[in-house]
């Protein structure tokens, strides 16, 4: 295998090695987007309400949210947009839902929130620091908080509504 490697061309070994990547990559997607626990503080979330209320951490502790970032120019957000509707909807109280609109504009972010249907909490991250200081490196992205608003769970990529519910259950 080895002297194979050696013997093919640059070109085909740098296409064998991106395509091992990709799989890589592909495999951490298909197994839910890489969900990671992590127990810090969340940092604080962007002041202005693009669908309100305006939410803020203390308002979201004594039980689970749900924070996720994305932006009207997203596809997989367009894609998991009607799951967060349902999953909100189906709440009852027990958590709490909030959207972040990362680094997008306010009436395609308007949009896209009166499309899909949502009538939880969006928040406007215009300026992008809001995810920075979340770590936010793509879209869409969640984040769980347990009830005192520490960070339990990760989640990248589209998830669907029975993932995201057991991690509200079991950050609860």
């Amino acid at each position: 295998m080895r002297r194979a490697w050696r013997a093919a061309p640059r070109g085909r070994r740098v296409a064998v090695a991106g395509l091992v990547v990709a799989a890589l990559v592909v495999a951490e997607l298909a197994s839910g987007g890489g969900s990671e626990q992590s127990g810090r503080a969340a940092p604080p979330l962007p002041a202005k309400a693009l669908r309100p209320p305006a939410v803020d951490l203390a308002d979201l502790r004594g039980k689970p949210a749900l924070v996720d970032f994305f932006a009207s120019w997203c596809e997989p957000c367009a894609e998991e947009a009607p799951t967060l509707r349902k999953l909100s909807a189906s709440l009852g109280g027990r958590a709490t839902v909030v959207a972040v609109d990362w680094d997008d504009a306010g009436g395609a972010a308007r949009t896209f929130v009166r499309e899909h249907g949502w009538d939880f909490p969006v928040l406007a991250d215009t300026s992008g620091t809001a995810g920075e200081s979340y770590g936010l490196v793509g879209l869409p992205t969640s984040f769980v908080l347990d009830p005192q608003g520490r960070i339990v769970a990760t989640f990248r990529g589209p998830q669907s509504e029975a993932k995201l519910r057991q991690a509200l259950l079991e950050a609860a």
